[in-house]
This record gives C-alpha cells, structure tokens and sequence, in this order.
C-alpha cells in the first residue's frame, strides 16, 4: 500500500540562494497536512514542486507511487488532473462568470460541453454555500467572501484527488474565515481528498490539520500530529505559533 506522497530529501535553488536544503515528508491518502512558516521559509516554492508547477533541483516526489520530479510534460498534463487549487488571492478570471471560472477546467482542458459544465459548476456552487443567483455575475461583483468560495468551487469542480490551499483565509474577517475552513474541511471529506495547506492562521491550521510540518531555514524542522503541535517542545514552533518576536526565529534579520 503506497502514500498518497513521499517526499525524499528535495532541494531547491535559485542560482546562489538555497531556498529547499533537504526535504523529507510523507502524506497518506485523505490526510490534510499544514505547513507553517515565516515568509521566505520556502512554502509556496514546496507545494509548486509538488503540484510540478516548478522542478526541484534534485530529490524525490511520488504520487501514488509514481516518481513525478522531473516529470515529462505528457505525463505531467496527465497527473494535473488529480490535482484541485485555491490560489492565495482567489485568481479569478475577470472576464469570465463565476460558473465558468468553476467549470474553467472542464471547459477548456477535459473540453466538456457548456451545459454539462454549467450543470457541475451549479452543484459546487452549492457546496459551497453560494446561491444559484450568483453563477451568471463576475467575480468583481462578488465580496471577498464570495469570491474565496468561488475559487474553493473551482479548486474541486473536477473531483481532485489532492488539493492545495495557498493562504485560503488570507484577507477575510474571522467568522468567513472559519467559514471556509468549514466548506474546505467538508468538501474534501466529500471528495476523499489528500490535502496541502499553507497557512500562517493559527486557527485555520488547529481546525483543518490532521498534520503539521513545520517549515524553516528550507528544512521541515517538525513534523506531527496537530494535537501535538502545542506541547510540541520545538522553541521555533512555539514561537511560531504564539506570534512572539521573542525567540530563536529572528525575523529581522532576514
């Protein structure tokens, strides 16, 4: 029985700056994971890796058992289709209606007919809590709140196997915040979904993760369960996680 993904001992560089030194991480089918970290700790370059947005400078990822670093761009187009996105600023089309930002994939990759695709992007419409009323309008017309539920619609319309979550509750007021932690925990229930968070909401991250990784200096410097994540002895996370200046992480000095 494989994990749904192994991670061995990824780096990544850009030119001189070493941003991964030798990451180690493995995920089971459904689990949701948390990956926590300053700004410039290599979060957003770790999941573009594993989503094959970006090649690794060297190192291992499987899927499903499956060695897809340095995958070929056939087999790449191919395993995209397991993979669902909400991206950290919604990236909404603009010039398209909510139903067809939902329905994009299916509009223009798996090349679906409108009304199938309208008729799916109607249903994750309401799973995430959204009224039909909404389907024809653009995102501009929509409030933030909005907006962040029609791009977690778009991120399952094709039923995805592993979803990531960039930031999902950036920008939004506490209770539409947990608002969306509640439609992201139960929508991936739902589909059976692995998935990948960044997040710095603490309370975000103590309601979706079943794990935490704990991401700095380019190395995951802990790892476990969420339960954990308080008594977890780690100074860097403990001061991570209670937002004190005060600590071995010393932010001004990156």
């Amino acid at each position: 029985m494989h994990s749904k993904l192994i991670i061995k001992n990824l780096t990544k560089n850009f030119g001189e700056k070493k941003v991964l030194s030798g990451i180690d991480l493995q995920v089971e089918k459904g689990e949701s994971i948390v990956i926590l970290g300053g700004s410039g700790s290599g979060k957003s370059v770790l999941i573009k890796i594993v989503a094959t947005l970006i090649q690794p400078s060297s190192g291992s990822i499987q899927i499903d058992g499956e060695e897809v670093a340095n995958i070929s761009e056939k087999r790449r187009d191919k395993l995209m289709e397991k993979f669902g996105f909400l991206f950290q600023g919604g990236a909404l089309f603009d010039s398209l209606s909510v139903w067809e930002n939902i329905a994009f994939r299916l509009l223009y990759h798996k090349k679906m007919n409108k009304k199938d695709a309208k008729e799916i992007a109607m249903q994750k419409l309401k799973s995430v809590g959204l009224s039909e009323r909404t389907a024809d309008l653009f995102p501009s017309e929509l409030s933030g709140g909005m907006q962040k539920r029609a791009s977690l619609a778009r991120a399952i319309a094709s039923n995805p196997e592993i979803i990531f979550f960039d930031e999902p509750t950036t920008g939004l007021d506490p209770i539409m915040a947990d608002v969306i932690n509640d439609l992201i925990i139960s929508n991936s229930k739902q589909l059976g979904a692995t998935t990948i968070t960044i997040t710095h909401d603490m309370n975000s991250a103590r309601k979706i993760a079943d794990k935490v990784a704990m991401l700095y200096d380019g190395r995951i410097i802990w790892f476990g369960d969420v339960k954990e994540m308080y008594s977890s002895g780690n100074a860097y996370l403990d001061q991570f996680i209670h937002g004190r200046a005060e600590g071995p992480i010393n932010f001004l000095a990156k």
